[in-house]
Parts: structure tokens; sequence; C-alpha cells
């Protein structure tokens, strides 16, 4: 494999891991599901940077980059939905934000604009992986305190999706504009 390969090749093995973290916290392997998460999280970080740090940023990745991050989360959600871990009304508001930014992404690409991550974006992003680990480690230790705090968590999952899509439909709104009034 050449240098030039190995992000995108970082991002095919995180939408290639999604089934495996399902299966594995369906089955009750929840550290194992979590092991792979957060393997799979990083390879997020490392395939942007060595993109960036290499100059070999590529249309692939540019574009299977975002859906492998939103399907790697969203997956783990459903998932909590389906286990009785989560209900589906946090689950509908956070993914709901991702088709929206996705959505603004695409309208972007139409006028050779980059949408690049904001700094709610990346905070949304640091709480659904605290709150994938919390629910995952409950699943695994019940611990009263990770019980405890599993609520909290929620609210601060769905307060930074809302407060990120917030700031990305303001950000944009000269796009939308252009986009719906064209």
């Amino acid at each position: 494999m050449t240098d030039e390969n190995i992000p995108n090749a970082l991002t095919v093995f995180r939408i290639l891991s999604v089934p495996f973290v399902m299966f594995l916290l369906l089955s009750g392997f929840n550290l194992a599901a979590l092991g792979l998460f957060l393997f799979s999280s990083v390879t997020d970080f490392a395939d942007g940077y060595l993109a960036r740090k290499y100059d070999r940023t590529s249309p692939f990745g540019k574009f299977a980059d975002p859906i492998a991050d939103k399907l790697l989360v969203s997956a783990v959600f459903i998932t909590f939905v389906q286990l009785r871990e989560l209900t589906a009304v946090p689950v509908v508001v956070i993914i709901s934000r991702e088709f929206l930014v996705t959505g603004l992404r695409l309208l972007g690409a139409t006028r050779e604009k980059v949408i690049s991550a904001s700094w709610f974006g990346k905070t949304k992003v640091v709480s659904h992986i605290v709150l994938i680990v919390a629910i995952t480690m409950d699943l695994e230790f019940q611990l009263t305190w990770l019980e405890l705090s599993i609520p909290w968590l929620i609210y601060l999952a769905m307060a930074t999706a809302v407060v990120s899509g917030a700031d990305y439909l303001i950000s944009n709104r000269k796009l939308i504009k252009e986009c719906f009034l064209d």
C-alpha cells in the first residue's frame, strides 16, 4: 500500500468496522465493541492528519470520511436504542443534525464551497464519544455513578447536536439563501 492510500484505507476500515461494532454490542461483548469503536474513532483523526500532513487529500476521502464518521456514531446510537439503553428521541435529534450538516455540505459542494468542521461540531463529536463510552461501560459494569451521569450526558449530546446544527445553519445562511433563491 502506498502512502497516499493510507488515509483512504483508514476511512474504509472505519466503514467496515460498523457492523462488527454493532454485532459485538448486540452480542454482549461490550468491551470488545468499545475497543473497536475507540480504535475506529482514532482512525478518523489519523486519516485526516495523514492526508493533510502529507498532502494526500483525495476526492474519495473528502466524500467518504464524513460519511464514515456519521455511520459509525449513528449505528452505535441506533444499537443502543435496540438494547433499550437510549430512547429514540435523542437519537433522532442527533441523526437529524447529521443529515442537516451533510445536506449543507452537499449544497456547499454545488457552489464549490467547503464547509469545514466548526468548534461546535468538534465539541459535539467529543460529547457523543463520551456518551458512547459511558453507555458501553455501564452495559459492562453497571456502576451507579455512570447510571446517574448518563441522562446528563444524553442532554449534553442532544444540546451539542442542536447548537452545532444551528451554528452551521447560521454560518452558512448566505449559501442557503443563494441555493434556494436562485
